[in-house]
């Protein structure tokens, strides 16, 4: 089986890829991805660049690389990036989905699209857990792009599957979870390491290896024409997995860390894959202080870059990112 995963360099794609390597199912098409900064851009050295927006390009490089399924994962993330760039990313995260699909839909390729949870209505599900059937409710541009996304998937496509993961961590490329913003902003010496979060709610992290690992069981077991929700379902304080952090680390994240609880738009934020897990027998295998060792010791081993650049940006352009939370 021949996969070809969009946004390949991301975080869950890089991941994706490296996980992939264990199944002997699955062969990744790759294509040395790059991207400009108005356009997610797919180039394979020796051959035409593929924008996102060419649906001909797309279904001539799935014919030409005899693509199987397509995992798409290409799209601008997060509320803050979203939000100092709203039309350029509702072109990526939206009509750059609509132009996969219907390229995949025209030589029959199933699409696995990596949604995420941020569609759900989540002031109503603050005492209890999400499952696939709760009531959307996006309250940022970010949630709204990525449900409109998944409504194209579904109907632009002819097989489909959506899986969505809750606040994935560690693995390669990790910048933005809170345990990767905990860590490298203590050893990149900050002094103020701002969170925009509540440490007083819950909420549910899983280690990337299980999340990739969960949607590569699901292509294999051809786990099709559902939304299937994914996550660990050991749901913590946020106050409470930084104290883990420097209990695991040993770094002093006490002082230098500023909460900002009004900004945490999510507050208590935790999801049940019982349906997922029932149909496909996964489940996570990394524990949360294991998760949290493992990325610190890659972190260590990694060249340092900074993962608050997109809020540094905005206070650079005198933005208030707290609006769009």
């Amino acid at each position: 089986m021949k996969v070809f995963i969009t946004g390949e360099q991301g975080f869950i794609g890089r991941n994706l890829i490296e996980r992939m390597q264990q199944y002997e199912t699955m062969d990744f098409v790759t294509g040395n991805l790059t991207a400009d900064s108005q356009n997610m851009i797919y180039h394979k050295e020796g051959e035409p660049c593929v924008y996102l927006n060419d649906i001909g390009a797309w279904k001539e490089f799935f014919s030409k690389n005899n693509v199987d399924v397509v995992i798409h994962n290409a799209a601008s993330v997060g509320t803050d990036v979203v939000a100092l760039d709203p039309i350029n990313s509702t072109s990526t995260n939206v009509a750059g989905t609509y132009n996969i699909c219907r390229a995949a839909k025209e030589l029959d390729i199933p699409v696995c699209y990596m949604g995420t949870t941020v569609i759900y209505d989540t002031k109503n599900y603050q005492d209890k857990k999400i499952e696939e059937s709760s009531d959307r409710g996006p309250v940022t541009l970010y949630g709204c792009q990525k449900l409109c996304a998944e409504d194209i998937v579904k109907t632009q496509t002819s097989k489909w599957m959506i899986v969505r993961p809750l606040f994935a961590y560690g693995g390669v490329g990790d910048m933005n979870s809170l345990i990767a913003k905990s860590i490298y902003g203590s050893l990149n010496g900050k002094k103020d390491i701002d969170m925009f979060l509540d440490p007083t709610k819950i909420k549910d992290y899983m280690h990337v290896n299980d999340y990739c690992d969960a949607v590569l069981t699901a292509i294999n077991q051809n786990m099709w024409y559902q939304d299937w929700n994914v996550a660990a379902e050991t749901p913590l304080m946020t106050g409470e997995i930084v104290d883990m952090i420097q209990s695991v680390t040993g770094l002093d994240l006490e002082s230098v860390i500023r909460w900002h609880p009004k900004t945490d738009y999510l507050g208590n934020h935790m999801l049940t894959s019982c349906k997922f897990r029932n149909v496909s027998g996964w489940s996570p295998k990394i524990s949360m202080e294991t998760g949290i060792r493992m990325s610190f010791e890659s972190i260590i081993k990694s060249k340092g870059y900074n993962p608050l650049k997109y809020l540094e940006e905005a206070k650079e352009r005198n933005i208030d990112l707290t609006e769009f939370y």
